[in-house]
């Protein structure tokens, strides 16, 4: 067959904005089209069919009588499926001189199963008969999701000819890592004409008739193709996994949808990494294994679904690291930071496979993995999970801690790694207090907290378990880490932690959203956690919509940067959550409102991975981040952690006890139902109702020994 090389003068413009994007997902498939069902080329919005980080499809439109019809309505609410609705008026003149419209209706229907599957139909709601012309335009460009993104690359592979037959065509390119990628799309009935990039029909309709087109896209990398379902099968699956989370009936309409939504998409999200469930982070950037992103989900969702933290740690542990490999910043027991399927991956053009540039990816594995001890108190998986958890806190002393000071730090070692390794991971996500960039290594301050509760839950299921002298040297090496950060990071001057150490141990004293994660891992000192509290809420970091990731004062700071002002839901919830533990109920309740009224302008009832940090009293509505992942799981999971804040909900399942302190709902929601969670072996139902201010607790449904303790 003949070949062609993409020129790199060719390639397509970096995603601008994806904020009106249609998605579905299921494993490692998914697609993204704009509101009328379309995949426009070339397109600023990363539109396309997505499977194992390769775009298989950058171009799907569909033209009627050569031209697009006139939208009326999309929804892609199933995660799995979508529907588009269409017409093509027709103006027709009465005999009395008036103007009476003919529609003819075209409806696209689309799921995933064993690849894509469309359905698209037709229906004359005219009193004439109609003959109209289909086209379907297609082109694959096979693009790595970093080229999408703006990777650039000096070569390519080869651009096959495409196979044209008489119903099917088959898009074809070899990859420089030897991996054969194809396409095949297949019509039913077969077009009156068909090309290398368009599928032309030539239908007639009479009056009140309808006609279907039927198409399968089936794209294979190599060996591997999309997971053999139905899409009846996959609807039994959602059934089954609704049934299987805690499910909440809360009096507020809107906080119910986005429950209802996060348990959805808490489905979608997921992907069978070799035999084990994993979290994907976010579409369409992210929708692979991240370490650190599937690992604060599980947090978010240990009162929702623990065998997601389970599935999550197993999965990690899978990967942990073996040996010192600096190109992908791998050490022995470090947890990974993501890991990529796609040709750049292969081709060791970028290191994920996997790449572990994290430094908080490890902590977070043993902080997940002691409080899912603490849910569900399950000595077996305790054990299994050992061996990993002493090598994640072996990694934590001896090579995250570079320079042996006793805080763990980072500096890129990889040339195709990240220069900033915690959450806010951009270039520009760690800056001093006059805006420049600090150098390395750097000890960021909620780094040190997860290190913290890192070992206080290690040092619990290793006294569970019966290794004593482990536990006694976490917790003593714990406490020693408390008062050195409270007392190397605080800023006595400014009543705050500073945001990280740099590589001279000089205060990074930038005013950020990173001390709050500092309340959930309770590492703060009592009286300091008082004058955080206070700065989270002032106007400088707390926009009216959420905490901002950076203070507006900084001169760095800019509401539209990705980690340098914008607002982000997770970061919040957690947040929320630490001034919970520590008692600030009035300030958890102040911003999870805030967060709250800011979800109510977002679509779908989702959160986006971010939004932008305008001050409310300036922009009266959250105005969305252009290129945020959405749904991503973080964001998901936000939403189900706030519930527990507000509920002051704590599992010590090994002890056999729930906890709930100081319970409070807003004043917006009246009553609020937890449903079957779980709670070691003991199925949970609890009834929380707000009358004057005063929140009250039932236990409406234990089926177990299971001792519930409420505290005011």
């Amino acid at each position: 067959m003949a070949t062609a090389e993409r020129k790199t003068d060719e390639a397509p413009p970096e995603p601008l904005d994806i904020r009106g994007v249609l998605t579905i997902k299921h494993d490692r498939l998914f697609l993204l089209c704009d509101r009328y069902g379309d995949i426009g080329e070339p397109n600023a919005a990363a539109l396309g069919l997505y499977f194992r980080d390769t775009r298989f499809l950058s171009r799907w439109e569909l033209l009627v009588d050569g031209r697009r019809p006139v939208y009326l309505h999309s929804e892609a609410d199933r995660n799995y499926s979508m529907l588009v609705q269409t017409t093509l008026p027709l103006a027709r003149m009465d005999p009395h001189g008036g103007e009476t419209h003919e529609n003819v209706s075209v409806s696209r229907h689309r799921w995933l199963e064993n690849g894509m599957r469309e359905t698209i139909r037709v229906q004359n709601f005219g009193r004439s008969d109609r003959t109209i012309t289909l086209e379907v335009l297609f082109h694959a460009d096979f693009l790595d999701l970093f080229e999408v993104r703006g990777f650039k690359r000096e070569k390519r592979g080869r651009t096959l000819d495409p196979v044209v037959g008489d119903d099917a065509v088959t898009l074809a390119y070899e990859g420089l890592d030897g991996v054969s990628r194809t396409l095949e799309i297949r019509f039913e009935p077969r077009p009156k004409r068909l090309t290398r990039d368009r599928a032309s029909f030539r239908v007639r309709l009479p009056a009140q008739s309808q006609v279907s087109i039927e198409v399968s896209l089936t794209p294979r990398a190599g060996e591997h193709r999309p997971p053999v379902t139905t899409h009846d099968g996959l609807e039994q699956e959602y059934s089954s996994w609704r049934r299987r989370c805690t499910r909440h009936r809360v009096s507020n309409v809107q906080l119910q949808r986005y429950l209802d939504r996060a348990i959805l998409d808490l489905r979608m999200m997921q992907t069978d990494e070799g035999g084990h469930v994993a979290i994907d982070a976010g579409i369409p950037w992210f929708s692979t294994l991240f370490g650190r992103d599937a690992l604060i989900t599980s947090y978010q969702t240990l009162g929702t679904h623990p065998e997601l933290a389970k599935g999550t740690l197993r999965t990690l542990a899978r990967y942990q690291g073996e040996k010192v490999d600096d190109w992908r910043e791998e050490e022995p027991g470090k947890i990974l930071h993501e890991i990529r399927k796609g040709e750049l991956a292969a081709c060791g053009e970028i290191p994920h496979t996997p790449y572990y540039g994290s430094i908080d990816a490890t902590p977070l594995w043993l902080i997940v993995y002691g409080h899912l001890w603490r849910w569900t108190g399950d000595r077996r998986f305790a054990e299994e999970m050992w061996p990993h958890a002493l090598r994640a806190l072996e990694w934590c002393d001896r090579y995250g801690d570079m320079d042996g000071d006793g805080f763990l730090e980072y500096r890129k070692k990889s040339a195709g790694g990240l220069d900033n390794q915690g959450w806010k991971d951009s270039r520009e996500g760690i800056v001093h207090a006059d805006g420049s960039l600090p150098e390395g290594p750097i000890a960021l301050c909620e780094v040190q907290g997860y290190a913290y509760a890192a070992k206080i839950g290690f040092s619990r299921v290793a006294r569970a378990l019966g290794h004593v002298e482990a536990a006694e040297e976490a917790e003593s090496s714990a406490a020693w880490l408390k008062a050195q950060f409270n007392r190397d990071f605080w800023m006595p001057e400014e009543g705050y932690y500073a945001v990280a150490l740099d590589g001279d141990k000089r205060q990074v004293a930038s005013i950020t959203s990173n001390p709050g994660h500092c309340l959930w891992t309770l590492i703060a000192d009592d009286d300091k956690a008082a004058r955080v509290a206070k700065r989270l809420m002032s106007p400088e970091l707390a926009s009216g919509w959420g905490i901002r990731t950076l203070s507006a004062k900084n001169p760095a700071y800019d509401p539209i940067g990705y980690h340098t002002g914008s607002v982000w839901p997770h970061d919040n919830a957690i947040i929320a959550h630490g001034l919970k533990l520590y008692g600030f109920d009035e300030e958890c309740i102040r911003l999870i409102d805030q967060l709250s009224l800011a979800g109510s302008f977002f679509r779908d009832a989702r959160f986006p991975e971010l939004f932008c940090g305008f001050s409310r009293e300036d922009v009266p509505v959250p105005v969305e981040y252009p290129v945020a992942c959405r749904p991503q799981a973080w964001a998901t999971g936000a939403p189900l952690l706030m519930m527990r804040s507000y509920a002051g909900m704590r599992a010590e399942a090994p002890s056999g006890q729930f906890g709930v302190v100081r319970p409070q709902l807003p004043f917006w929601l009246e009553r609020a139902e937890i449903i079957g969670m779980m709670v070691g072996d003991v199925r949970l139902d609890l009834l929380f109702t707000c009358h004057n201010g005063v929140t009250g607790v039932q236990v409406t449904r234990r089926d177990g020994d299971l001792d519930v303790v409420v505290r005011y």
